[in-house]
């Protein structure tokens, strides 16, 4: 079963203020100066690059298989299978409150919050669901139908909230 994801607004202006710091000002700069365009240029190609990283790493979707779940995303998918997942919580709170994570396209990548360190596969800060991995490893993924995900996870794994 497939699971859209959404930016929330907080994503879309980080997004969209990291374009424009990035891209727009060095351009800028480089068509107005002409003693150090080498340098705007390669600060430009440099954030470029950057954000096409950022960009292939967001997560698109999620799926729930048969035996694992999948987060989609352009550079490669991540799986995680149901035999190492022992607990799916919802999570209540916002777990990215206290921390710079995260910003252009999602939040992705290890972090440290309060409940220590933790894996996001995310595009928002609400709707958050936690699989707790039999190693401690704790991930988070954000569905835009967060209740529809909880149910088709448990019913395909056998486990139950």
């Amino acid at each position: 079963m497939k699971f859209s994801v959404s930016s929330d607004q907080i994503v879309r202006k980080k997004t969209a203020g990291v374009f424009l710091l990035f891209t727009v000002v060095p351009l800028f700069n480089l068509f107005h100066t002409s003693d150090q365009w080498i340098w705007y240029l390669g600060f430009f190609l440099f954030f470029i690059f950057l954000l096409l990283l950022t960009y292939l790493h967001r997560p698109t979707q999620y799926q729930v298989g048969t035996d694992s779940v999948i987060v989609c995303r352009p550079i490669g998918n991540v799986e995680i299978n149901f035999s190492e997942i022992i607990r799916v919580d919802r999570v209540y709170h916002d777990l990215l409150k206290k921390t710079t994570t995260g910003g252009a396209f999602g939040y992705f990548g290890k972090s440290e919050t309060d409940l220590g360190n933790i894996r996001f596969y995310a595009t928002r800060r609400d709707k958050m669901v936690m699989l707790t991995k039999n190693d401690h490893t704790i991930i988070i993924l954000t569905p835009d139908n967060q209740d529809e995900f909880i149910k088709s996870l448990e019913a395909k794994s056998g486990r139950q909230h």
